[in-house]
C-alpha cells in the first residue's frame, strides 16, 4: 500500500464523518460546512490521484469540481439569506 492510498482511505473516512453532519446537522448552515468539507476532501483525494498515476486530467476535474463547489456555496448562501439568484 502506497503513501497516497493510505491518505486517500484516511481522508475518505474523514468524507464519512463530515457526511454524517451533512445529514444530521443541527442548522442549514452547519449542513453547509460540511458539505464544503466535503467537497475540498474529495478535491484532495483527485490531487492524490493524479499526483499518483501521473495524469493529469484529474487535476482539471478537481479544479472544475473547486469552481463548481465555490459557486454552488455562493448561490446557497444568497438563497438562505433571501436573496435572489443572479
Amino acid at each position: 500500500m502506497s503513501l497516497y492510498t493510505a491518505i486517500s482511505i484516511i481522508l475518505v473516512f474523514i468524507a464519512l464523518l463530515a457526511s454524517y453532519r451533512l445529514f444530521v446537522g443541527p442548522s442549514v448552515y452547519d449542513r453547509l460546512i460540511s458539505l464544503n468539507v466535503v467537497g475540498v476532501l474529495i478535491t484532495i483525494i483527485l490531487i492524490l490521484i493524479s499526483v499518483e498515476t501521473d495524469l493529469g486530467l484529474y487535476l482539471d476535474i478537481a479544479l472544475s469540481f473547486v469552481m463548481l463547489d465555490f459557486v454552488g456555496t455562493i448561490a446557497l448562501v444568497k438563497y438562505l439569506e433571501g436573496g435572489e439568484f443572479v
